[in-house]
């Protein structure tokens, strides 16, 4: 009896976990932190159902690389085409940074992704889910405490 409880309970774990996974599906930018969140020079952050500067999150992925920026951008072009609201900052005919509101989950959770470009291929790639609104990204990426 008890190991079936066990067994059921952990089923039930498995699945719930899988859910912020199956919410980037519909994007590359999940296959981007697929493949490079082990590589070499490349740091990622998986964070579930937190809050971060007071801002509570169903997912919060973030993704520090090195010379592997070349390869990031087909993976945010692609899903660029499938943005609601497209902010970018244009820096001598490049896109260096910016964010793109996805269609929602739901009518509470917004998705984004969040990107930041170098010339020497570093940057960084985020994936955000949560009950916020873009000025909400704004003052949570942009704006220092």
């Amino acid at each position: 009896m008890k190991s079936k409880m066990k067994s059921i309970f952990l089923i039930i774990a498995f699945l719930l976990c899988q859910l912020p996974i199956k919410a980037q599906k519909d994007l590359q930018v999940g296959a981007a932190f697929e493949r490079f969140g082990r590589e070499k020079g490349c740091k990622m952050v998986v964070l579930n159902n937190t809050t971060l500067r007071g801002y509570k999150l169903q997912v919060y992925k973030s993704l520090t690389y090195k010379r592997i920026g070349n390869r990031i951008k087909p993976y945010l072009q692609a899903d660029r085409k499938k943005a609601k609201k497209i902010r970018e900052i244009i820096e001598n005919g490049s896109v260096t940074s910016g964010y793109y509101m996805l269609p929602p989950l739901s009518s509470s959770i917004n998705r984004y992704i969040l990107f930041s470009n170098r010339d020497d291929g570093g940057g960084a790639l985020i994936y955000i889910e949560g009950a916020l609104g873009p000025n909400d990204i704004l003052k949570l990426c942009y704006i220092k405490r």
